[in-house]
């Protein structure tokens, strides 16, 4: 009997360490880069506006407090969320609404919407 018992303590602590690193690493976040045009929101889910020539729209819509998200070249959309470390990426993200841009942040879904807590900004040429 000496022998289960210890064997479960010994299988039951492996279990106990495996499932602590298993979550500090899935837990731990990294820097990514994701590209693709700024969006208004507001706009894009009513209409799917999105494009050249609903840029100063755009503009206009996120000025006005609409969120923000990027549409990547495969098509998908994830939503800019502000850094409140570094506020001054997200408020230059704002400066090119319809355009091209290149973000890097950390990505996070929640309730199944992809995000990126944007860090830095690069414009595309």
């Amino acid at each position: 009997m000496k022998n289960i018992s210890f064997s479960f303590s010994k299988v039951t602590g492996l279990i106990l360490a495996i499932v602590t690193t298993t979550t500090f690493s899935f837990g731990q976040s990294e820097e990514k880069k994701v590209s693709g045009e700024v969006l208004d929101m507001a706009c894009y889910m009513a209409k799917g506006a999105h494009g050249d020539g609903h840029k100063d729209c755009a503009s206009a819509c996120i000025k006005g407090g609409s969120p923000m998200g990027i549409l990547t070249s495969d098509g998908k959309v994830i939503l800019v969320v502000e850094n409140h470390d570094k506020k001054s990426a997200y408020e230059e993200v704002k400066k090119h609404a319809g355009e091209q841009i290149t973000l890097t942040g950390t990505l996070s879904e929640k309730g199944g919407v992809p995000g990126i807590i944007v860090s830095e900004v690069k414009a595309k040429s």
